[in-house]
């Protein structure tokens, strides 16, 4: 069962960047619940179990597939993505994958800008980015890639 929604979803007409919000609300504060700085929220994505915590601003109307293509793109990018063939990545969300979460609502029938970053995300959440290698083991980065120890 996929995370639950935090608003009621609504229509917006035209999803993309041309419909960015442009909105400013003080919420709890800077990078935390509900702050928005021209219609951009905080998302704190979590390297693996114990790795680091980075973030990044995400328009609220952006499209939640448009936002875990957004995350693995900065991801892969990093120097320290293990580019050996075989190994994968899952991202995480109130420990649902929302990759799964994706494919699901895609054979669903759900069109893709139905499902809008503010309809789960209140800004200042997390997001655990996780890397597996050819045998599905959790490895994180402490230097070298590890096994995660439980």
């Amino acid at each position: 069962m996929p995370p639950q929604r935090i608003h009621r979803a609504q229509r917006v007409r035209g999803v993309g960047p041309l419909n960015m919000s442009r909105r400013n609300v003080r919420g709890a504060g800077w990078h935390r619940r509900g702050y928005r700085d021209y219609g951009d929220m905080w998302i704190n994505i979590k390297e693996g179990s114990y790795g680091a915590v980075h973030g990044m601003d995400v328009n609220e109307n952006a499209t939640l597939a448009s936002f875990v293509k957004l995350v693995a793109s900065c991801q892969r990018s990093s120097v320290y993505y293990p580019h050996d063939e075989g190994w994968t990545y899952d991202i995480f969300f109130r420990r649902k994958s929302l990759l799964t979460m994706l494919v699901e609502f895609e054979q669903q029938g759900r069109a893709e800008d139905e499902d809008l970053v503010r309809d789960y995300f209140d800004g200042g959440e997390t997001v655990i980015w996780k890397v597996y290698d050819e045998e599905g083991l959790e490895r994180v980065w402490n230097g070298d890639w590890d096994y995660h120890g439980r």
